[in-house]
């Protein structure tokens, strides 16, 4: 039992599947409520792979509250301002607002490479007695009524409440519809190219791009591209391109690609991006943008099971909100759980949590594939109008919506409102 000064709280025993973003940030939410947390995760060794990160204000607000902000600001880029620009190169709006005060103030907008995101939640959780890591744990099966899971070797494990956080091709997902539930690949592959700034001189034509911190984007025919840097040396540059179902090959993961594959999709944009991409040193790869099917529950039954993160709502990255929209599953989960008083309040407070969650999450969705249609506009009437739009700056009001949330707020108020209903 948890001791909170007045009153003695219940010390929950909750288990989550999936060691990544999700699972991090869930084990720390939870474990700062007071409860035990142990993570299985079935490879060896947490694997330090991946990306550029964009963490918009309602994702490092989250960071801030549980306390290992200022190591991931330790490896991470504070942008000082956001471009929109046509393919060609011309300049329509300074959005994403990721320097106004208005919106960044308390909680600013950051830019991180994976590895060093991971990095830095994984320090967090060893500043908590009552997280555990098993690295190397397979997940076999889930009881979902117990609840308890089976782990590869034999071992059995119950607990209170099971978190299913292993991502897109979620195995505990599979296992809570009864079936296969595989992401697909609707067409559209992603190109990245690191690209060392540190040969990038003045007279070079990416030599303002790269001298300031910047998110920017330049869209054009059946994609977009955006730039920012990460890991103090490299500039992130990533297509998003629809290739189309008929001539895409499915990859299981990034894979080796060339930079000529790259320039062939953007012939014709801005001679910027080329020179770019050619400077000594960049690496191209590149890899299938999934997506998953919306789920219409995300909890079992019995209330002792639910997903969250990418098992339960993974999101196109076209508005930057993957990590975020993670991350706020572990901050309403974790304001929840923060309020519990017994066992018994569990199965009643994974229904407040899919229903603050899972309207959000497809709210967050479904913008997100607006925000890529409109990346992607051929030149025309549409093109305009959105040029016109963002001209105008009428994206801000989706920007203050989407990072104005405070999902801590948004969990305590929802246990309160469920307790007074």
């Amino acid at each position: 039992m948890a001791n909170t000064g007045t009153t003695t709280r219940p010390v929950f025993s909750i288990l989550v599947v999936g060691c990544g973003l999700s699972g991090l940030a869930s084990a720390l939410a939870l474990a700062q409520a007071g409860h035990r947390v142990t993570v299985f995760e079935r490879s060896p060794k947490l694997q330090e792979i991946g990306a550029g990160i964009q963490l918009s204000p309602n994702a490092t607000r989250l960071l801030q509250h549980w306390g290992v902000f200022d190591e991931v600001l330790q490896y991470a880029d504070q942008p000082k301002d956001g471009t929109f620009r046509s393919y060609r190169g011309e300049l329509l709006s300074h959005s994403p607002p990721v320097s106004h005060p208005n919106l960044v103030r308390k909680s600013p907008y950051l830019v991180v490479h994976r590895a060093d995101l991971l990095r830095a939640l994984l320090s967090g959780t060893n500043k908590h007695s009552t997280i555990e890591i098993k690295l190397g744990s397979e997940v076999e099966q889930v009881d979902f009524f117990k609840p308890s899971l089976r782990l590869s070797t034999g071992e059995v494990y119950e607990a209170d409440l099971i978190l299913g956080a292993d991502g897109e091709r979620s195995r505990c997902r599979a296992g809570l519809l009864g079936r296969e539930d595989p992401p697909y690949c609707p067409g559209d592959v992603v190109y990245r190219v690191s690209v060392p700034t540190k040969a990038i001189s003045p007279g070079h034509s990416a030599w303002e791009l790269t001298r300031r911190s910047s998110v920017d984007f330049w869209m054009g025919p059946r994609g977009h591209v955006v730039t920012y840097p990460i890991q103090q040396d490299m500039l992130n540059v990533v297509l998003i391109y629809a290739e189309g179902t008929s001539n895409t090959k499915a990859m299981s993961g990034p894979q080796q690609a060339t930079i000529d594959e790259f320039r062939s999709r953007i012939t014709g944009w801005d001679p910027v991006l080329h020179d770019l991409i050619d400077m000594e040193g960049s690496v191209c790869t590149k890899w299938n943008l999934f997506q998953i099917r919306e789920q219409n529950q995300w909890h079992h039954e019995s209330g002792r099971f639910v997903l969250i993160g990418d098992a339960a709502h993974a999101i196109l990255p076209c508005l930057a909100q993957g990590a975020a929209q993670a991350f706020e599953d572990a901050g309403v989960l974790g304001a929840i759980f923060d309020q519990l008083e017994a066992r018994k309040q569990i199965p009643d407070a994974v229904k407040v949590f899919e229903n603050v969650r899972r309207p959000r999450a497809s709210d967050v969705r479904h913008h997100s594939m607006d925000q890529k249609a409109m990346f992607a506009l051929a030149d025309g009437s549409e093109q305009e109008k959105r040029d016109t739009m963002l001209r105008a700056g009428q994206d801000y009001s989706l920007f203050e919506w989407l990072w104005g949330y405070d999902a801590i707020e948004g969990g305590r108020e929802a246990w309160k409102r469920f307790l007074r209903e």
